[in-house]
């Protein structure tokens, strides 16, 4: 189990930080106090520690704010809360990722048991990078391994989106069929928004290759039966970026590269990879980001059935223009009847 060296106790009782840094003391553990949330923020900016207990009842920023604040700024460091007042916790739509609750008044005994509980936590982060590490070491391969194929492919006189494609069908064939399906609604999408043919041509490329990243996603993330934890979604939201990579490094498909990438983008900003918004994401991109989503809704995925059109129709409206490009999505509606 992992050995901890240093606590951060933050409670606005001075009696209470002064007891349990004794305690800490007497396990062995550097022990360093703090009046406030603020103040601990300031003392963890200097310098990191293993374990930090938290009251959550202090006057200004509460232990949840400041555990949420921990989450984001300072993830190597376990958090304990305690408090005398369960009701703080009522009402919360998610309460920070802790390694333990404790009930004031507390023993010794039960602050040790807290200890122990910090390792548990730091044995389980260590695991999650460990195996996060891994999906990315095996991710890179995957696309190291498939820019190989499509240059080898490319020597003999393979067409480079055939290699991709046939690919595609051999090892992800439902994907591929999604593929197809994105690329020929996404062409008749273009054209009700009277594209030229060029631009419809790009577009309905794009809706073709726009998965093609997701060749080098580990298969346990695609087909897994339940939804995915952080660190796993992160890598499967890579997938646009891998492929606008992979096509990129084409002769013939480099083009349909930045089209690809900015697939995931939100037309209200936020999106991946670049954070672009409005006009800035190309409009190919957008069309087939919406053509996308609402065939993804209406077919089966790992852990959920299809969507009816109507529903689906509903999560593309909600979701407009946070993500979607207003102007696109009511074309689209019409288009599918489904206004």
């Amino acid at each position: 189990m992992t050995s901890l060296s240093s606590v951060l106790i933050v409670d606005d009782e001075p009696a209470v930080r002064q007891l349990m840094s004794r305690w800490a003391a007497s396990a062995g553990m550097s022990a360093h106090a703090a009046g406030s949330a603020l103040e601990a923020l300031e003392i963890l900016d200097e310098r990191q520690y293993d374990l930090a207990i938290v009251d959550i009842n202090m006057p200004g920023k509460n232990g949840l704010w400041l555990a949420d604040e921990m989450c984001r700024e300072h993830p190597g460091t376990a958090v304990v809360l305690a408090t005398a007042y369960t009701e703080l916790l009522d009402g919360r739509a998610a309460p920070p990722p802790v390694a333990d609750l404790m009930l004031k008044p507390f023993s010794r005994q039960r602050f040790l048991q807290a200890m122990d509980r910090g390792r548990e936590w730091h044995d389980r982060a260590r695991a999650e990078v460990e195996y996060h590490r891994q999906l990315l070491d095996e991710t890179s391969r995957r696309a190291l391994a498939l820019r190989t194929l499509v240059n080898a492919e490319r020597a003999r006189g393979i067409d480079e989106a055939e290699t991709l494609l046939g690919r595609l069908a051999q090892q992800l064939p439902d994907v591929r069929s999604h593929c197809d399906r994105v690329s020929e609604q996404s062409a008749r999408l273009a054209r009700a928004l009277d594209l030229d043919d060029k631009t419809v041509t790009e577009v309905a490329w794009a809706g073709l290759l726009h998965d093609v990243g997701k060749l080098a996603i580990p298969e346990s993330l695609l087909t897994s039966k339940t939804r995915l934890r952080p660190g796993e979604l992160a890598i499967v939201r890579r997938q646009a970026e891998i492929g606008a990579g992979i096509l990129g490094d084409t002769a013939n498909l480099r083009d349909v590269a930045p089209l690809v990438r900015a697939v995931h983008e939100r037309f209200g900003g936020g999106g991946t990879p670049g954070g672009l918004s409005g006009a800035a994401i190309p409009l190919a991109s957008r069309i087939v980001s919406v053509v996308d989503a609402y065939d993804a809704m209406i077919n089966d995925c790992s852990y959920r059935g299809p969507l009816d059109p109507s529903s689906a129709a509903a999560g593309l409206l909600r979701s407009t223009p946070g993500q979607f490009d207003p102007e696109v999505v009511i074309t689209f509606l019409v288009m599918i009847g489904r206004p």
